[in-house]
């Protein structure tokens, strides 16, 4: 089956996509979940959503930075 990562910018837009051919959900989320991150990924398989990855830094609300001010 076709998946495919999107992988997210610090705002949440897609930065870079990769196409991957897997044989089930399970190997597809096995795959995306090794792939490393700042902001965070996305899993497809075409117009289907599959899986949401965070990422390895968090950007804090608005309400928290305006706190550590």
């Amino acid at each position: 089956m076709d998946y495919r990562l999107i992988v997210l910018s610090s705002s949440g837009k897609p930065m870079s996509v990769e196409n991957w051919t897997c044989a089930s959900d399970v190997e597809a989320i096995d795959r995306a979940s090794h792939y490393v991150s700042s902001f965070g990924r996305e899993l497809w398989q075409g117009e289907r959503h599959v899986s949401t990855f965070a990422g390895t830094l968090i950007t804090p609300p608005p309400e928290t930075a305006e706190l550590s001010r």
